[in-house]
């Protein structure tokens, strides 16, 4: 691949489709042929190293002068290799790093390959305090450059594994133990290596108990009832149909952004009867309908809005949608339940098989931007001045969760960490989520009694401050 013409930097290109293969000179079986731009013939076998033989979305890192640079591109690939290679995503993410790498590389005219025994001579201590000098200028958050070291280290980590040898150590290592508690809430350790490159960018850990979010795969900010009933009458003055349903379900399910719209019409296929109060709806790995690391989670959809979502499906309004899909799938049920009007998916499943036909697949951009242009400014016609994201509706759903259990159970009694109603109902509550692990289900407990008691006395602080007399003489 040769861009012709010089380019400015470095940079990155996608192939929407990458056929993996090892050329040889002459065919063999399950060989093809391949002719070259200049006309020369050689063939293609199947790649041994690598269990899938295309890649979608591939990133190419080009060099100055468009070639591209063998090193980091063969990086790349070889994340592809293995049962569960690479999402298109991660590989993105590393290239977007390398990528940044390779230009402070250029600007600086420093080869990455040679290490000399000065410490602060090696390109990997002279980019770390790169990173550095960017976090002072609030070019970059540290988070970022924590994550771009990561990356470079694991770019270096290949190389070696490769077989290139350094004449220098390309950092100091030590080894160390973390504990953390398992799914099932008992404290385990681990051995780990870490680096003073990746070190150097510490974080402070939040101990704010009272915050008014919860850390659930980032940080979630409940929504109050009064919210709550805001957003609804929003979404009915919009009357977006699809964006209705979707935020519905979201609301009562907890599920994420990307299980909501990579539901299927096969979901909502079921005869109910009317002796059931929730429909369950399976996801995640053996289904088409994605979660976070594919993990199995059942959710469960309360009769009524199953029962719309039937009635959008079978309307004119979601069948002259899905005519205008360029996905044929061999069942037609296999169709997302959720479409644009021009009849492509909000969000595409992972290793849908016409992920191809986009050069960045839909990833949920359009919610963000129905959010940002439409709800946001209905809001506010409504009076109602406050910022959400759809992942708040999941920790809107757990708190929701939480309370209703409790009041179910006996509201005013005070609870213990080893009293058994409490354990039910936070097995109760890590099941409906979904977490893998029981601390993060511990985070709405707390969430509850420590903001809720935060609240209470600012709110008896404030009505105190209220009386005192303010001399204006």
């Amino acid at each position: 691949m040769h861009i012709l013409g010089l380019a400015m930097e470095s940079k990155v290109e996608v192939i929407r489709k990458l056929d993996i293969y090892k050329p040889i000179a002459h065919g063999i079986i399950n060989s093809r042929e391949i002719k070259t731009q200049k006309n020369k013939t050689y063939f293609a076998e199947p790649h041994d190293d690598f269990v899938h033989h295309q890649s979608y979305h591939f990133p190419v890192i080009l060099l100055k002068d468009g070639s591209p640079w063998p090193d980091g591109n063969r990086y790349l690939l070889h994340k592809t290799k293995g049962i569960m290679p690479a999402k298109h995503r991660t590989l993105d993410s590393i290239a977007r790093d390398l990528i940044d790498f390779r230009r402070w590389l250029d600007n600086e005219e420093i080869d990455y390959l040679y290490f000399s025994k000065r410490t602060w001579g090696k390109p990997t201590y002279k980019y770390c305090s790169y990173l550095h000098e960017h976090i002072k200028s609030k070019k970059i958050a540290l988070t970022t450059a924590k994550r771009r070291m990561q990356s470079i280290q694991g770019f270096y980590r290949w190389l070696e594994l490769d077989g290139r040898v350094f004449k220098h150590s390309l950092w100091r290592e030590n080894d160390t133990y973390i504990s953390f508690k398992n799914h099932h809430g008992f404290i385990k350790r681990k051995n780990i290596t870490k680096t003073d490159l990746t070190t150097s960018f510490r974080t402070a850990k939040n101990t704010n108990n009272y915050s008014n979010q919860i850390e659930d795969g980032g940080k979630l900010r409940p929504l109050t009832t009064k919210e709550q009933y805001a957003i609804v009458q929003a979404l009915k003055d919009i009357s977006n149909i699809e964006m209705t349903l979707a935020f519905l379900i979201a609301l009562t399910t907890g599920a994420r952004l990307q299980t909501v719209f990579t539901l299927r019409k096969s979901n909502f296929e079921s005869v109910i009867s009317d002796k059931k109060s929730y429909i369950k709806i399976n996801t995640g790995a053996g289904t088409p309908v994605n979660t976070k690391y594919g993990k199995q989670i059942v959710l469960f959809l309360p009769h009524w809005l199953f029962e719309r979502a039937q009635i959008y499906i079978s309307s004119q309004r979601y069948s002259s949608r899905e005519k205008k899909s360029p996905h044929i799938y061999p069942n037609i049920d296999q169709q997302y339940a959720f479409l644009t009007r021009g009849g492509k998916p909000y969000y595409m499943a992972n290793d849908d098989p016409f992920e191809s036909l986009y050069r960045t697949p839909p990833r949920g951009n359009a919610i963000t931007l129905f959010i940002r242009q439409q709800l946001l400014p209905q809001l506010k016609k409504l009076n109602q001045n406050f910022t959400f994201r759809f992942h708040d509706l999941r920790a809107t759903f757990g708190l929701n969760l939480l309370k209703q259990k409790f009041n179910s159970c006996n509201e005013a009694k005070s609870y213990t960490m080893n009293d058994p109603e409490l354990l039910t109902i936070l097995m109760y509550l890590k099941e409906r989520m979904g977490h893998s692990d029981i601390t993060t289900t511990m985070r709405y407990i707390n969430y509850n009694v420590n903001f809720k008691t935060s609240m209470k006395i600012q709110n008896k602080f404030e009505k105190h401050l209220q009386n005192i007399r303010i001399e204006t003489k």
